[in-house]
C-alpha cells in the first residue's frame, strides 16, 4: 500500500471521527452547539413561540425542538423521566415535581397569572356568586388547581369534581371547547387562561375575577407568577445560560414589537386579530432576571397551591438551590 493511500485512510478515519463528536456534542444544524428538547402546553402562549417562530435560538447556539402536549401532568411526566430537557411549565406544577423527587431546577420566569374566571350571567359579579353554580374547567391544569386554591383561601368554597361534595361543582371541559361550553350555556362560569380568556370576553362574556386580583386578595407577596421554565439539573450550564438569553430576547419582542408578536401568535394559535388585541393588553411577560421578587413570588404561589390542597407537602421544605439563574 503506498504512501498516498494510507495518508488518505488516515484523514478518512479522522474526519470520520470528528464527524461522530460533532453529532455526540449535538452539534446539529446551522451553527447549533446545544440540542435542546422544550414542552409547552398545546394551546398555552409563551415566550417559547416568538423564540421558536424566529429560530431565536440558532443565535445562541442552540437546536430547539418544541414538543407541545394536550396536558401539564404529562409535561411534567416527561420532564421527569428526561424525555424533556426543559419545559414551560405552571410554578405550582414545578414545586410538585420537586416534592416528587424529580432533580431539576427552576431557570427563568415567563409571564404573570393572566387566568380569569369568566361567565355570561350579569348576576355572577363575585367569585362567591359561584356557589352552587356549575363551572367549567380543565382539571389536568395548573390553572384548575389554583382557582381550587384562591376559592378555598379568600371564600371558603370548596371546588369539588362530579361524584364529590362542596360548593361549586367542576366539570372537566377540553381547553378548545371551554368558551364554547359558556357561550351555549352548558356551564355557568369557566376558569381559563390566555388565548382562551379574550375568546370568550370575544363572545360577550365578563371576568368575574382575575387571578391578578385574587393575589391581591389572597394577601400573597412577590411578582405573581404563573409559568417558570424548568430544566433537568443534568443540562449543561451553558446551554441554560444561552438558552435563558435567547428567552429574554423573545420577552423583548414580545413587549416591543407588537405587530410581530401578534404576526407570530396570531398565525401560531389562528387567533382573530381582535382577540389578539385583548390578550396582548391581558398578558403581562416578565422580563427581569430570576430575582428576589420573583422567586418570593414562585413561593407564594406554592404556599396558595399547598393550602388549596394541590401540593401534599409544605412547600417551605424545597430549598433556595432549585432556583438557578444560569
Amino acid at each position: 500500500m503506498n504512501k498516498q493511500v494510507i495518508l488518505a485512510a488516515i484523514v478518512a478515519v479522522v474526519a470520520l471521527a470528528a464527524a461522530l463528536m460533532f453529532y455526540m456534542q449535538g452539534r446539529v444544524g446551522t451553527g447549533a452547539k446545544y440540542a435542546l428538547k422544550i414542552a409547552t402546553l398545546q394551546g398555552g402562549i409563551s415566550t417559547l413561540d416568538i423564540l421558536d417562530e424566529m429560530r431565536l435560538g440558532e443565535r445562541y447556539g442552540l437546536q430547539i425542538r418544541v414538543i407541545r402536549f394536550q396536558k401539564t401532568p404529562d409535561i411534567a411526566t416527561a420532564l421527569a423521566k428526561g424525555e424533556v430537557d426543559v419545559a414551560i411549565i405552571p410554578a405550582e406544577v414545578a414545586a410538585r415535581i420537586i416534592e416528587n423527587g424529580a432533580s431539576v431546577k427552576i431557570i427563568a420566569v415567563d409571564m404573570l397569572q393572566n387566568q380569569a374566571v369568566l361567565a355570561m350571567s350579569p348576576s355572577l359579579k363575585s367569585p362567591s356568586d359561584l356557589k352552587g353554580k356549575k363551572v367549567g374547567v380543565v382539571t389536568a391544569s395548573g390553572t384548575y388547581k389554583m382557582f381550587k386554591a384562591y376559592m378555598a383561601v379568600i371564600y371558603g368554597l370548596k371546588v369539588y369534581e362530579p361524584g364529590g361534595s362542596g360548593d361549586v361543582e367542576a366539570v372537566n371541559v377540553p381547553p378548545g371547547s371551554l368558551a364554547d361550553a359558556l357561550q351555549r350555556g352548558d356551564v355557568d362560569a369557566i376558569v381559563a387562561w390566555e388565548p382562551i380568556v379574550s375568546e370568550a370576553l370575544g363572545r360577550g362574556a365578563h371576568i368575574v375575577a382575575d387571578y391578578l386580583t385574587l393575589w391581591k386578595e389572597a394577601g400573597l407577596s412577590g411578582k405573581p407568577v404563573m409559568l417558570v421554565w424548568v430544566a433537568r439539573s443534568s443540562v449543561s450550564r451553558e446551554a441554560l445560560r444561552r438558552l435563558v438569553e435567547a428567552r429574554a430576547e423573545a420577552a423583548k419582542i414580545w413587549v416591543s414589537s407588537p405587530d410581530k408578536t401578534r404576526q407570530i401568535i396570531v398565525s401560531l394559535y389562528r387567533l382573530d386579530p381582535k382577540v389578539f388585541d385583548t390578550m396582548y393588553r391581558r398578558t403581562i411577560i416578565y422580563q427581569g432576571q430570576l430575582d428576589n421578587s420573583a422567586i418570593k413570588g414562585i413561593r407564594s404561589a406554592w404556599w396558595l397551591a399547598w393550602k388549596g390542597g394541590y401540593l401534599p407537602e409544605n412547600p417551605d421544605s424545597i430549598p433556595d438551590s432549585v432556583f438557578e439563574a444560569p
